[in-house]
């Protein structure tokens, strides 16, 4: 019983390194495409996510964002943020879609009207550190934490805004 355990975990391990050694391979050649005018192969449209998203978790619990429930005027600046450097990727607060945003692979999210699925500190610092090979930039140069925290907070109640916050927004998305 145990050679035969032992027979198959050699099996498994040979056969996972025949793998791999197959795809540095592919790699190494250019076979694996990189444009972005391409599908992606389903593999890539299931991986990246998951690495994303598992990525994302881990490194955001070290991250401020979220600790205090923002204020109105948190979220109006965070408007404010969003209008002037997110917009123009992941959709304008009136409503219109980004047509950047959509030639990027991934395609950038297209928030108002859906918000994000991740938490505050999530948000945090996804803008604070941005996520390669998605278009998405850094943007802990040009924003300060508590810039941040506002767009952040503003991303994740986007469409569950106070009434007050609400026309404020929609009163300057007029003016986009």
């Amino acid at each position: 019983m145990k050679r035969f355990l032992f027979g198959g975990l050699t099996a498994l391990v040979g056969a996972s390194l025949v793998v791999m050694s197959i795809g540095i391979l592919m790699m190494k050649m250019g076979l694996v495409p990189i444009n972005a005018d391409v599908a992606p192969s389903s593999l890539e449209r299931k991986v990246l996510p998951l690495a994303v998203r598992a990525s994302v978790a881990r490194h955001s619990s070290e991250q401020p964002g979220g600790a205090e429930p923002p204020t109105d005027d948190d979220l109006v600046a965070g408007a404010e943020i969003y209008r002037e450097m997110c917009a123009q990727c992941h959709g304008h607060l009136n409503g219109r879609a980004s047509v950047l945003g959509a030639s990027f692979y991934p395609p950038a999210p297209q928030l108002p009207g859906r918000g994000s699925s991740y938490t505050d500190a999530e948000v945090f610092w996804i803008v604070k550190h941005g996520i390669r090979n998605t278009s998405m930039p850094t943007w802990r140069n040009m924003l300060s934490d508590e810039n941040i925290r506002q767009v952040a907070a503003f991303i994740k109640r986007m469409d569950s805004l106070p009434a007050a916050v609400e026309v404020k927004a929609k009163q300057e998305a007029k003016e986009q």
